[in-house]
């Protein structure tokens, strides 16, 4: 079957979510699949709809694909938002139909809602009839002594305590963690 392609699509704002995507992309490689990073651009986002027909041309060509975008106000970035809605037309063709699906996000606080934003991408592949992929460990439950937010649903990530410029570094190796996961479940 060749070498497993996972798109890794996200929107970030400060630089915390393309880090994420970036360690994931890197956690993905390191188990021999090929990490694609699609990064959603503001101006591709004209009067309130997502326009970038070659990107979801990609998407549709990868076996699995991971969303990301930081939380806003407990619920998705709207450049992300603008994403979601755009796929409608891939939903009416199925194409990202029986794809693995996984999700992470990234907020200025520990909890500022950001599983409100993993249950609206879980939502979305839901909608596209994907099979849902969360995150399998826990600082409290195994040894590896990650995913500190204890979040099941997919990667939650907060600035360094202390910090807030930087994304924790338990979260940075929890999100290489998971692109390996994501990557091994793709089979």
């Amino acid at each position: 079957m060749g070498t497993k392609q996972i798109g890794v699509v996200f929107y970030s704002k400060t630089g915390a979510t393309r880090l994420l995507a970036q360690h994931i992309s890197e956690g993905i490689q390191s188990v021999g699949a090929n990490a694609q990073i699609f990064e959603i651009e503001s101006q591709s986002i004209i009067a309130g709809r997502y326009q970038n027909t070659p990107l979801f041309e990609q998407l549709t060509k990868c076996d699995a694909l991971i969303f990301g975008c930081p939380t806003y106000m407990g619920s998705p970035a709207a450049q992300f938002k603008a994403f979601m809605d755009a796929s409608s037309d891939c939903y009416v063709q199925k194409a990202w139909q029986n794809k693995l699906a996984a999700g992470f996000t990234s907020g200025g606080s520990q909890n500022g809602e950001q599983q409100q934003t993993l249950l609206a991408m879980f939502a979305l592949a839901c909608q596209h009839g994907m099979l849902w992929a969360g995150l399998d460990v826990s600082q409290f439950s195994d040894d590896l002594g990650l995913n500190r937010t204890g979040s099941s649903l997919g990667l939650v990530a907060s600035p360094e305590p202390g910090d807030p410029q930087l994304v924790a570094t338990n979260d940075l190796q929890t999100a290489f963690y998971f692109g390996q996961r994501i990557a091994k479940l793709a089979g």
